[in-house]
């Protein structure tokens, strides 16, 4: 199988064993991720959001890296910052890329609709 095609495959596995997991550990993360910055990012956002889930929209490989267009379900029902949980349930997007090495998960960016986020959890006021 070629490199492009097996890490893909790697990131639809990845993506769909954290989206049915209800409890993401430190040790459920290990087995896919090594980028200690990705681990943080995944338990600090799973307290906010416990048992969230993406589904991938769009997903392109090159070499060792793999980019996804995601969609996220959240319910917040913990403290983000100072925002206390607005216990509302809605969807927002992020793009996301990813560096595989020996399949695992070695360095990670993410670019989320923050301002969006805002606004489904009430912060934000639509502009007119």
């Amino acid at each position: 199988m070629d490199l492009l095609k097996k890490n893909k495959q790697f990131m639809i596995r990845y993506v769909n064993a954290l989206s049915s997991c209800k409890n993401r550990t430190r040790e459920i993360l290990e087995q896919w991720i090594t980028d200690e910055k990705l681990i943080q990012h995944i338990l600090f956002f799973d307290s906010v959001f416990p048992g969230y889930t993406a589904v991938i929209e769009e997903m392109t490989a090159e070499g060792n890296k793999v980019t996804m267009k995601m969609r996220m379900k959240c319910k917040h029902e913990g403290y983000l910052n100072d925002i206390p949980p607005t216990h509302r349930e809605f969807e927002v997007s992020a793009v996301a890329g990813y560096e595989i090495e020996n399949e695992k998960i070695v360095r990670t960016w993410l670019v989320s609709d923050q301002l969006n986020l805002m606004k489904l959890l009430g912060l934000e006021k639509e502009s007119a």
